[in-house]
Parts: structure tokens; C-alpha cells; sequence
């Protein structure tokens, strides 16, 4: 009788070792005998668990996909799940899973972090089967947008911040504070879309404190972002005159050109003064520095020459003189005091007057131009007689040959600096085809902005645009390229930009040249005329740039404008000095002296009448320039355009092409061509041409 239950308990142990292989999920197996045994599994490792996106910032919504199999990865349908989520903004799903075995549920976070997500299958309600594949999602911050930074002074009573963009879907709210903890806010622009607000009704002589943050579409906020801070300056400098000493003795007619008038006068400024500058005001109303200037203490004092005012005809002074202080603080508020009056007492003979008995008659015109050459040449012969009447024969001759060498050397420089014109060919064509690709900026290309000393466009410049009230009137910001774009309306304005890396206006470059760039711009007032807005090229000096770079910079944007007026200046000196020296001794040596000023002057010539870019230009019949209007280069051999640009508001245009055969044409279909210009196009030389020709068209009438 104890056989049997012997056998049951060999079968027990049987079972219990090879139940795996017989015992599915919540399956049951059941022996019959005297001993019963079952088992149930709790743990499911075929269903999965997955998260799309696997990284959101807080608030944006992540999906999380479970999806139920059975121990041969088939979908099962209608089963309910559990889903675990600690720490994350969910709602239970309610439904089964679909056909494919899956169900979707949304979940969010306003806290960044870390975050397990599980889930459990119970659709049998009494039993819990613990899916074992989990999940992570990264919740991150919003980034914190970057404010670009501001200058120390702001003019007026307004404030333009800029900052980054973070993308299309971010709003943005921006704060003012005369407070740096922000414990009380001014102003706030609310959320907007843009990366630009103007704070207006600033206080003058006020710090302000600004700062943004930015907003993604599920009203997840950034930190704030970096504080950047100006000092609002509405004032104008204050200009106050102290005293104008007379003229003693001094007449208009009888007068020491050494004597010397003192004008004393106060210039202050609320915050920063930048500029004092005193200038002659002449007969017609324009204006020029004049006088020597010393400042103490916000007390100047400047000492005018009588030999500096201007003269009525060629040796008397006028009875009365007006003069100007005109001062600008350092974010550009400007003041002018233009009542400074200096009298000079007329002269008078002590004697009476007596008319010659027989007056002899007025010369005639040619005599008196005669009488004029005649007093110059004594005029100079006297004057170089006293200069040099000292030296022998062979001194002069030594000077003079100096004074040829140099002469020649500085026309031939001032002539082969001409060549520099083809480097700003090559760097219109380079701006051509920018445009042609479609990679330059469309719209009215107005400037680049560019770093003085490596010629590198400047990304992320402040461009602001006041008018002569200064009234903020236009702002851009400059792009990787450097190309900033200006529309506005006719008028008179100055352009103002700022930088993190760099310094406006440019204290390195001199003029309005800084090769291959043209036009260049240092913060003089200019004007907008029928729509015309001028390409400038507006140079910053980097603020890492210093010592014998900087220096050396400096003196090559120089020496080309000595070069030019210095040309002119030693050919005359030379050509007269020579003839001079040709008189005293008049040997072969001067002689050849003097005919080698021949080819000077065609050098000095070339060099100061130097043709600049040429344009063709597109009228129409009956006269006329058309503005805005397309010009097509049609290469003759292939038959297709190679080019295209659109006249400017002069009706001006021009191509630099591949030399060959082309047509012009009209692309705008109101108009057909009727003549083009015809003369020889300009070579250059890397093997290109200029085609700049005028061109006449007439508009197609339709008939009806």
C-alpha cells in the first residue's frame, strides 16, 4: 500500500524540476492522484515598453507605447495596463490594447530630471503580471535666450534690446529693473514672438537692468537669462561762453598776422562728454576748424590767428567774424553755440584823401592778368631767393635732383595705387554671385560691416539708424556675412553700431577708402535722395587689437591719402624749384631736370583723374532713367542667361563676365530694347570684362 504514494512523490519532484517547460503565463497544470500541484508566473519579458521622444524639454508632451505579446511575440489584444511612472504628469489609460497589441499614453514633467517609466498588465483583476521592460525619458530646462550686450550710454529715452533666437516655437518676456536683483520690475513686454523690444518713457541719467526669458509651446519656461545694463542719456551738452578779448591796435587793413584772440568758454555734459571742436563760421555759412584748443578742468580756451580768418579780397580782414562750439556727448547728443562774435575796428587815414591832378586811365584786362603772373612769379622768385638765395650752385643742384627723385617716386606710388581697383572687382563679383546663388541677402543692401584690421565681416553688429532729431528710425542686426539691409525714406541720418568684440566708429581707418572697400562709413551724417540709399562699408576696430598692429594699420590707411596729396604738392614744388634752379644755373643737368617733369605730370595726371567704376544706364524713350528694372546677360553661343541684375535708382547697372559674345536684354516684359550703346567693353586682368553699356528701350504698347 505505500508503493503508490511512493510513486507520487517521484512524480512530484519530476514536475517541480521540469515545470518551466510546462507552466505559461497564467496557465494551469493539474495532476491526478492523490497530490495536486500548480504554479502561476507573474512576470511578463515579451511585452515592451517604449518612449518617443526620448528627451523633452518640461512640459512637451512624450508618448509612451506599450505594446502586449505572448511568448511567441504575437500581439494581444484587449488586455488592460497599469502604467508606473513616478514623478511624471500622466492620466491612467482606460481602453485595452488594439489589434496590434498597444496602447499610447501622454506624459509631461515641469520638473527637468531623470525619470523610470514602467507598466503592469492586469486585465485579470486578481492578478498583477509585472511587465520587466522599463523606459527612461530626460525631461531637460528650456535654454535661457542670450541678450546681446549694451553700450554703457543709451541716447534718449528709449532702449532697443536684442537677444537670440531659440527657435520658431518660443515666446519671449523681457524685463526692465533699476534694480540688478529685479525686486521691482519697470516694464515687461509680455510674451511675444520676435527678438527685439524698445523700452520707451526711460528717466534720463538712470541705470537700467534688462533681462528675457523664453517659453516653448507647452508654457515651459526657461531660466533667465544673462542681466545686461545701460545708462539712459537724454541730455544735450551744455555749452557756456566766458569772454572774447579784443583786437588792440589791429585794423582791418593794418594788422599783425601773428596776433592772437582768446575765446574762453565751459562745456559739460550730464554723463559723458565726447567731443569739443571750435571752427570759423565763413561768409557763406560753412564752418572750419580753426585756432588752437586747451582744456582744463571743463574750461577751454582757444587762441585764433588773425592770420587764420577769413579775408575780404586778398589781404584785409572783415569788420565783424562769427565763430561755433559744437560739443557731442559719447552716445551722440550733440549741442551748438554759434553766437561768438569778434569785431574788428575799421581802418581809417589819418590824413585827408588828395586825387591826383592827371589819374591815369584803368589797364586794360589783358595787362592786368599780365601784371598778375608777373607779381606771382617775382612773388615766388622772392620768396625761394630767401629761402635758398644762400646756397652755392651745387647745393641747388644737389636739392633739386632730391626734390625730382622724390617727386617721381610718390607719382609713380600714387599711380600704381590704382591697381588696387581690380581687388574691388573681384570683390563685386564675389557679391554678384552671392546673389546669383541666392545666398546674399535679398531686399536693399546697405552695408557691410567688417573688422578694420582683417577685413572680416563683423555677425551679430547692433545697426541703429537715427535721423538728425535723433529719433531711432530703422535697426538690423548684421548676419554671419556682415551684410546688414536699411529701408528708409528720404532724408538726412546717422548710423550707429554696436558689438560685443568691437568699437564704432573706426579710429584706424582714414577716408573713404579702405581697399578693395569702398565707401567707407565713420559716422558723418548722410542723405537718402529718390529713394537712393547708399552701400556703405562701416569698418569697428577690435578691441583685442592693440600695439604695433594697431599702429601699423593706422599708417597704412594713411599713407594712400598722403600719397594722394602729396603727389600733387611735391610736383609743384619740384616743377618750380627746378625752373628756379634752371635760372640760377642754367647747365644741361637742370635742363633734363625740367624735361623730366614731362612724365611726372602725366603720372601726377593719371593718379588724380584716375576713371572709377563705370555703369551702363537704362533709359527710356523720350528720356528718362528706369529704376528697378531687370537687365538679363544672354550669352550668344549657349543661349541662356548668365546673368541678371536690377537697376538702381539711377537706372545704373553692370556685369563682370567670362569674356565672349552676349546680348543684352530687358526682362521685364512692359519693355522691349530699341538701341545699346556701342563701344569697346573694359578688359580686366584676370580675363574678364566689364559690360556696363547704355542702354534705350521703349514700352510695348497692347493693343486692344
Amino acid at each position: 500500500m505505500k508503493l503508490p504514494r511512493i510513486i507520487s512523490v517521484c512524480i512530484f519532484l519530476l514536475c517541480f524540476v521540469f515545470s518551466p517547460l510546462f507552466i505559461f503565463a497564467d496557465e494551469y497544470v493539474t495532476f491526478e492522484g492523490d497530490v495536486d500541484i500548480g504554479a502561476t508566473v507573474n512576470e511578463d519579458t515579451f511585452s515592451t515598453v517604449e518612449v518617443f521622444p526620448g528627451s523633452v524639454e518640461i512640459m512637451e508632451r512624450a508618448t509612451v507605447i506599450v505594446t502586449i505579446r505572448d511568448g511567441n511575440y504575437a500581439p494581444l489584444p484587449n488586455h488592460y495596463i497599469e502604467l508606473i511612472a513616478s514623478g511624471l504628469d500622466f492620466t491612467q489609460p482606460t481602453n485595452p490594447s488594439n489589434s496590434q497589441g498597444r496602447i499610447s499614453v501622454e506624459v509631461f514633467s515641469d520638473t527637468p530630471g531623470t525619470y523610470s517609466i514602467c507598466a503592469n498588465d492586469i486585465t485579470d483583476g486578481s492578478l498583477t503580471i509585472t511587465i520587466l521592460d522599463c523606459v527612461t525619458l530626460y525631461v531637460t530646462p528650456v535654454a535661457s535666450p542670450t541678450l546681446v550686450a549694451e553700450p554703457i550710454y543709451t541716447q534718449g529715452i528709449t532702449n532697443s534690446l536684442f537677444w537670440n533666437s531659440l527657435g520658431s516655437n518660443y515666446q519671449y518676456d523681457i524685463e526692465v529693473s533699476v534694480y540688478n536683483d529685479f525686486s521691482v520690475v519697470k516694464q515687461s513686454s509680455g510674451w511675444l514672438g520676435g527678438t527685439m523690444f524698445e523700452f520707451g518713457n526711460l528717466s534720463n541719467e538712470v541705470m537700467y537692468f534688462y533681462r528675457v526669458m523664453a517659453r516653448n509651446s507647452y508654457g515651459g519656461e526657461s531660466a533667465w537669462s544673462n542681466i545686461v545694463y545701460s545708462v539712459q542719456d537724454s541730455e544735450d551738452p551744455v555749452i557756456q561762453l566766458i569772454s572774447v578779448s579784443d583786437v588792440e591796435e589791429n585794423n582791418t587793413v593794418e594788422w599783425e598776422s601773428g596776433y592772437e584772440v582768446e575765446v574762453v568758454y565751459r562745456v559739460e555734459d550730464n554723463l559723458s562728454l565726447e567731443s569739443t571742436e571750435f571752427l570759423c563760421v565763413k561768409r557763406d555759412g560753412s564752418k572750419y576748424p580753426c585756432g588752437t584748443t586747451t582744456e582744463n578742468g571743463g574750461m577751454y580756451t582757444t587762441m585764433i590767428r588773425l592770420s587764420e580768418l577769413e579775408k575780404d579780397g586778398i589781404a584785409y580782414l572783415f569788420t565783424d567774424y562769427t565763430f561755433c562750439v559744437e560739443a557731442s556727448d559719447s552716445v551722440g547728443n550733440e549741442a551748438e553755440l554759434c553766437d561768438i562774435e569778434l569785431s574788428i575796428p575799421e581802418w581809417s587815414d589819418p590824413g585827408d584823401p588828395t586825387e591826383p591832378d592827371d589819374p591815369d586811365p584803368p589797364a586794360p584786362i589783358p595787362t592786368l592778368i599780365v601784371r598778375v603772373i608777373r607779381g606771382i612769379i617775382d612773388t615766388t622768385r622772392g620768396i625761394l631767393t630767401d629761402a635758398f638765395g644762400g646756397l652755392e650752385n651745387d647745393e641747388l643742384d644737389g636739392i633739386n635732383t632730391a626734390v625730382t627723385i622724390a617727386t617721381f617716386t610718390v607719382s609713380l606710388s600714387s599711380l600704381l595705387g590704382g591697381l588696387v581697383y581690380i581687388p574691388i572687382y573681384l570683390f563685386e563679383l564675389f557679391l554678384g554671385l552671392l546673389s546669383w546663388l541666392g545666398l546674399r541677402k535679398r531686399g536693399v543692401l546697405s552695408g557691410y560691416v567688417y573688422e578694420s584690421g582683417t577685413k572680416d565681416p563683423v555677425s551679430q553688429a547692433v545697426v541703429r539708424v537715427y535721423d538728425l532729431e535723433k529719433k531711432l528710425v530703422w535697426t538690423d542686426v548684421t548676419g554671419s556675412r556682415g551684410f546688414f539691409n536699411l529701408a528708409i525714406p528720404d532724408g538726412k541720418y546717422k548710423i550707429e553700431v554696436t558689438s560685443n568684440t568691437c568699437s564704432f566708429p573706426s579710429k584706424i581707418i582714414f577716408g573713404k577708402t579702405d581697399f578693395p572697400l569702398e565707401n567707407v562709413y565713420l559716422g558723418d551724417v548722410f542723405s537718402v535722395e529718390n529713394g537712393i540709399i547708399p552701400e556703405f562699408s562701416v569698418p569697428l576696430d577690435s578691441l583685442e587689437l592693440k600695439g604695433i598692429t594697431r599702429f601699423m594699420i593706422a599708417v597704412r590707411s594713411r599713407l594712400a591719402v598722403v600719397i594722394k596729396i602729396l603727389s600733387p604738392l611735391l610736383f609743384l614744388f619740384g616743377l618750380v624749384f627746378s625752373v628756379y634752379t634752371y635760372y640760377n644755373n642754367p647747365d644741361i643737368l637742370n635742363l633734363l631736370i625740367c624735361i623730366l617733369y614731362i612724365p611726372s605730370f602725366i603720372l601726377v595726371t593719371k593718379a588724380l583723374f584716375a576713371k572709377g567704376l563705370d555703369y551702363g544706364v537704362v533709359t527710356q524713350e523720350g528720356g528718362g532713367v528706369l529704376n528697378n528694372i531687370s537687365v538679363g546677360l544672354r550669352d550668344v553661343e549657349y543661349k541662356k542667361i548668365v546673368g541678371k541684375r536690377v537697376t538702381d535708382g539711377k537706372g545704373r547697372y553692370r556685369f563682370i563676365v567670362d569674356e565672349g559674345v552676349y546680348n543684352i536684354e530687358v526682362l521685364d516684359t512692359e519693355y522691349e530694347v530699341v538701341s545699346v550703346e556701342q563701344k569697346d567693353v573694359e578688359k580686366i586682368s584676370d580675363g574678364s570684362m566689364v559690360v556696363a553699356l547704355d542702354v534705350l528701350v521703349k514700352r510695348i504698347v497692347v493693343e486692344k
